[in-house]
């Protein structure tokens, strides 16, 4: 029994480790995308957004200290778990309170022009007016749109590229599992259940993983989605759709330029 006790407390100390391992391989590292967030802005006439300097106006991403390295370590994990989930909003930062815009990619780097093409996009997903937000009932795309369109007059960005690795565990503790069914006590499966809240912890026999995803993260403030307020008013709204639809519209005749210009090429 003794030999039993020993194995399920190792058992749990070293699925412990191995998930704490993965987590603190999650990085957020921050990028500057003003510049290309603030070409897509000037088209629709809106204030430009300047980088945030206060605590309010940031990503709490910063490791000034130790204390606060385990505080940043838990936001950047809780990050990587909504990304991970598709979640159309990021976790509520005590110190942040802005509209996220996402872009999952793949590099080892940010590409910021990639992501606002990505956001802009999503302006064909609107009918109209955008109508009263309430609060999950929106997808990630159009959120990150109303962010990267924040009407506000005085907006803040601040960006980040979030690497959040698959987490893996189970190998090691599989190993000290198995040896432990050696003994032949019928207890082991219930002391392994009565120490897990990880993934795949409760059998013991298999590696659990998760996905990898990279992903661009900005936050605009103030925040441009209250519940039960529109995000835009009409005038707003149009300013938007007269701007995309006007830096969309050249597209049209250079293509027919180009195709009449060939066709007489070829006649001749």
């Amino acid at each position: 029994m003794a030999a039993l006790k020993f194995l399920s407390l190792a058992t749990a100390a070293i699925f412990l480790l191995d998930t704490r391992a993965n987590a603190t391989e999650n990085k957020a590292e921050r990028v500057n995308c003003s510049v290309q967030m603030n070409a897509a802005r000037d088209l629709v006439r809106f204030a430009e957004l300047t980088a945030g300097e206060n605590e309010g106006e940031k990503l709490p991403i910063d490791e000034t200290s130790r204390a606060l390295a385990r505080t940043v370590a838990e936001y950047v994990e809780s990050v990587c778990t909504a990304l991970k989930g598709n979640a159309a909003s990021a976790p509520k930062s005590a110190t942040l309170d802005g509209t996220y815009a996402y872009a999952v990619q793949e590099g080892a780097t940010a590409d910021c022009e990639a992501a606002v093409e990505h956001w802009k996009a999503a302006f064909s997903n609107f009918n109209g007016l955008p109508p009263q937000y309430t609060e999950g009932t929106d997808n990630r795309q159009n959120i990150s749109f109303i962010s990267l369109f924040n009407p506000s007059e005085n907006p803040k960005v601040d960006c980040a590229y979030f690497t959040c690795p698959a987490k893996k565990a189970g190998k090691q503790q599989q190993e000290v599992v198995e040896d432990d069914q050696e003994e032949g006590e019928e207890e082991e499966t219930g002391g392994g259940n009565s120490n897990g809240n990880g993934p795949g912890q409760g059998s013991g026999s298999e590696t659990t993983t998760d996905k990898e995803v990279k992903a661009l993260v900005c936050v605009t403030t103030p925040k441009a989605l209250n519940k039960d307020a529109a995000p835009y008013t009409q005038a707003q709204w149009d300013q938007i759709t007269a701007g995309l639809n006007k830096s969309a519209a050249p597209a049209l005749p250079t293509f027919l330029g180009f195709v009449a210009t060939a066709v007489c090429i070829l006649l001749l």
